[in-house]
């Protein structure tokens, strides 16, 4: 096992270099399924999820290899519409797999999918959405989907759910007729999925809006594209969070930040000074405490991102005053704050609310839960007087590459060590 350690109250400085989005990535990945040929996903980031949704689709028959930073995957000569349960249970994302499977094969099945213990996440939403569309699902311990009389259809969502949008709209692009998805998620991810089914040959338009079309293509697929997705909102916001806890001062690209708007403003509103170098390159620098952030409400985009309410709970930690954080995507994702509380964080947890109440933080042995919570608490960490140790790092290995590398160049003092 692994383990941080990190020596806390140091600043940093210097540039954070951000690679493609881990929730873009993963059903770009399940979408290649649907192409038939060769995907090149640039700029992608050898995490632990991408490592296994790539094991998945080479038991489905698939070809998955890095070329530098760049995946390369061949579904030409997939031959499986079964997900393997082994693999499935250690990533939600292979949910995903479902819509593509049933564009390409008409039937798919898994085992419960894994992911973070982040509180209900129930796939009712998905299995709801496809049968409105004609499929036939029968759950057991395995949920096999029959997709073969998928009809188009228009499916209204009873909540934005990114990973069902994406399943609709990967299992409605061979499907003859017009497909409109209403309430569907806005995030970037879902343009970059569009982007790249409209690469292939498919008819999507909608993405990044409440209502999306998908038109029914008959024929072959283009059989290589190449994409680069949108780059990583949720790990520049955890640099620029954790910069914001320590002071300092870093430089980012603008295209980092344009997903990224809810933060800035928040980050505007208090003691953070941003400001312009050049067209293309935005600092922002921390000389002082900041402030407690008020009332937030976390929900789908563009509110305020849940897969960055840990990391901001963290921060505001270490702030001079009161903030309250209204969790309305995950209610029960809090489980971490017992162990931002070994810093002396003072937080409190009430439902879906928690109350954090600023001040210092001191040296801990803490170990993740999950991979957000897991990344509060190297921002704890890197936060507190004195020594911490952080365990469970295959939970933050989970959607950062090498964070260790990353925070050592802005002048953290942070060691992975084995145990």
């Amino acid at each position: 096992m692994e383990k941080f350690i990190i020596e806390g109250g140091r600043k940093l400085y210097g540039k954070i270099e951000v690679q493609s989005a881990k929730n873009s990535v993963l059903p770009l990945i399940a979408g290649s399924i649907i192409s038939g040929g060769k995907t090149y996903i640039e700029n992608c980031p050898k995490l632990t999820d991408i490592i296994v949704m790539c094991e998945i689709l080479k038991r489905l028959g698939g070809k998955t290899r890095f070329e530098g930073d760049t995946l390369v995957i061949d579904t030409e000569n997939l031959n499986s519409w079964q997900l393997p349960s082994d693999l499935t249970c250690k990533i939600r994302a292979s949910l995903f797999m479902v819509g593509a499977l049933i564009c390409r094969f008409g039937l798919a099945s898994m085992s419960m999918p894994g992911g973070c213990k982040i509180g209900e996440r129930p796939i009712d939403i998905h299995i709801d959405s496809l049968r409105k569309m004609g499929a036939t699902i029968k759950e057991n311990d395995e949920i096999i989907f029959d997709g073969r009389g998928l009809a188009s259809s228009t499916v209204t969502l009873k909540f934005p759910s990114v990973g069902a949008t994406e399943n609709l709209m990967m299992s409605a692009v061979r499907t003859e007729g017009i497909t409109i998805i209403k309430n569907c998620a806005k995030e970037p991810e879902i343009i970059d999925l569009q982007n790249y089914l409209n690469l292939i040959g498919a008819k999507v338009k909608g993405a990044g809006s409440d209502v999306i079309s998908i038109e029914g293509v008959k024929g072959e697929f283009s059989k290589e594209v190449r994409i680069k997705p949108t780059p990583d909102r949720i790990e520049a916001g955890t640099f620029m969070l954790a910069v914001a806890s320590v002071g300092g001062e870093i430089e980012i690209e603008s295209k980092y930040l344009q997903n990224l708007k809810v933060l800035l403003k928040l980050f505007e509103n208090n003691a953070c000074n941003i400001y312009t170098s050049n067209d293309n390159i935005y600092s922002m620098r921390v000389d002082a405490p900041l402030k407690g952030f008020g009332k937030i409400k976390v929900g789908p985009y563009p509110q305020f991102p849940t897969d960055l309410q840990p990391q901001l709970v963290a921060c505001a930690s270490v702030s001079n005053g009161l903030t309250a954080v209204e969790e309305n995507v995950f209610p029960e994702r809090f489980s971490y704050c017992r162990q931002l509380s070994k810093f002396g964080a003072k937080v409190d947890v009430y439902g879906n609310l928690c109350l954090v109440e600023g001040g210092k933080l001191h040296g801990a042995e803490v170990a993740s839960g999950d991979l957000r919570g897991g990344a509060s608490l190297v921002i704890g960490a890197l936060s507190a007087e004195g020594i911490s140790e952080v365990k469970n790092l295959s939970h933050i290995d989970r959607g950062y590459y090498k964070i260790e590398d990353k925070l050592s160049k802005l002048g953290a003092k942070i060691t992975r060590v084995t145990y």
